[in-house]
């Protein structure tokens, strides 16, 4: 009986060790997904900008 606590006593800190890894690659993956959210708005802002900028460029020339 006590072998078999002993057993389930290890097994439980390796189940707290994974969980605490697997917590972690969360938060890492959280960060770098808001990273890359933050990326493409700002990629984003730029493509519309360069359009905005290019009808505007049309429209002052007159070529619209």
């Amino acid at each position: 009986m006590e072998q078999r606590v002993a057993k389930l006593e290890a097994d439980m800190v390796d189940v707290k060790t994974r969980l605490a890894v697997a917590e972690s690659n969360i938060k890492d993956m959280r960060e770098d997904i808001s990273a890359i959210k933050n990326n493409t708005t700002w990629i984003l802002r730029i493509i519309l900008g360069a359009i905005i900028t290019g009808l505007l460029g049309l429209l002052v020339k007159g070529g619209i």
